[in-house]
């Protein structure tokens, strides 16, 4: 008799206080006698959609498989009134991405985005492309603009779940260099650092 695919569905999942939407799970039983669990799922609502599979191994080893990802209109509130991110849109696709308790084991994928000009520093918005990959433990973000210099940088996230984002711009040393006159010869770099769990829930 063949295997059936077991199906299911979260309701208004939530991540701190940003609704993800609904969730829908279908688990397929044969990685149960590998010892793991696949799930296939799929999210949908009016600014995320994804979808892929999930697996969980008995060795405490999780991976993502596939996943298609497109995020619009990255807002955050202030006393209930939308204010726009930096970011506004962000697409892409997670070949693999597994990880355990001790840190990354592999990953491979690319995003394009969009990054909002909010302090007319470039003039124009700009399109960002990216990349991830394992660096011993840690998972790298690695992102720069398709105009060469405008935006580049790093994102470093530890298996603590700390992060560390360090970006660099030549657009931004030239407008420094416009207002303060000051002769600048190397490029800045601007670095932030926290808990990742606190910068989803802030998105």
């Amino acid at each position: 008799m063949p295997l059936k695919v077991l199906t299911g569905q979260l309701i208004n999942v939530y991540l701190g206080s940003n609704k993800i939407g609904d969730i829908d799970l279908n688990l397929n039983p044969f990685y149960l006698f590998v010892g793991s669990i696949e799930f296939s799922i799929n999210i949908l609502s009016d600014e995320l959609e994804i979808n892929g599979r999930v697996n969980q191994s008995i060795l405490g080893t999780t991976s993502f498989k596939k996943i298609d990802f497109k995020i619009d209109a990255l807002n955050s509130f202030i006393k209930g009134k939308p204010m726009p991110q930096a970011l506004s849109s962000l697409n892409g696709r997670i070949e693999y991405f597994k990880f355990n308790n001790n840190g990354c084991i592999s990953a491979s994928g690319t995003a394009t985005g969009e990054v909002i000009d909010v302090l007319g520093i470039f003039r124009r918005n700009l399109s960002i492309l990216a990349d991830i990959e394992c660096v011993e433990a840690d998972l790298m973000i690695n992102f720069y603009s398709q105009k060469e210099g405008a935006l580049e940088g790093e994102i470093i996230i530890s298996p603590d779940y700390r992060y560390v984002l360090e970006a660099r711009s030549k657009s931004l040393t030239s407008k420094i260099k416009e207002i303060t006159k000051l002769n600048i010869n190397q490029t800045p770099t601007i670095r932030s650092s926290g808990s990742i769990i606190d910068l989803l829930e802030s998105l």
